[in-house]
């Protein structure tokens, strides 16, 4: 059996962050951010507004289009590797697609940091996506339409990302996986 956990948040809450704590404790990852940008770079598309390209995919597919799209290389990673770490999961709907695509089970780690934090972290970051896509505000709106926060309120672990230090943060994470 596989072990997988699929990783939620808001926009710079720290899932990548968590994503690199379980890669330390012998983890792959698969981040479903790059394989948005590896669809759009095959389709001829600017990588710099991932948020249009990602609402059309759900618009046109379900809300589950992401995962969809995510599900082969997922594949892969558990053909090589027990255990995994899915970032950027958006909704409930791709948490069942993996589960019914794989037949493995999925925890999910909500990862929560405040609005201010997230807030410092995006100007400090600055990411294309953050400087040229939607606003903040817009952008939050966007997650919690596309389920962010359903599926944060249904995880099966929350860490909470705004009052630690980064190692601080890291240990918790690590010590998440290793229980």
């Amino acid at each position: 059996m596989t072990e997988i956990y699929g990783v939620t948040g808001m926009p710079m809450a720290g899932k990548t962050t968590v994503a690199e704590a379980l890669e330390d404790e012998g983890f792959a990852v698969l981040d479903m951010g790059d394989v948005v940008r590896t669809e759009m770079e095959k389709r001829g598309k600017d990588v710099s507004d991932t948020g249009e390209f990602v609402s059309g995919l759900r618009e046109e597919n379900g809300m589950d289009a992401i995962a969809r799209l995510s599900t082969p290389y997922l594949e892969e990673i558990i053909g090589e590797k027990k255990k995994v770490v899915i970032t950027g999961m958006r909704g409930w709907n791709e948490k069942e697609r993996f589960e019914d695509e794989t037949g493995e089970e999925i925890e999910v780690i909500a990862v929560w940091a405040s609005r201010e934090e997230r807030k410092r972290r995006r100007e400090q970051r600055q990411r294309d996506e953050d400087i040229e896509g939607d606003g903040f505000h817009e952008r939050d709106l966007r997650e919690i339409q596309q389920g962010v926060g359903k599926l944060m309120a249904l995880s099966d672990h929350i860490i909470k990302n705004d009052t630690v230090t980064l190692r601080e943060f890291e240990e918790k994470v690590k010590d998440l996986a290793r229980s």
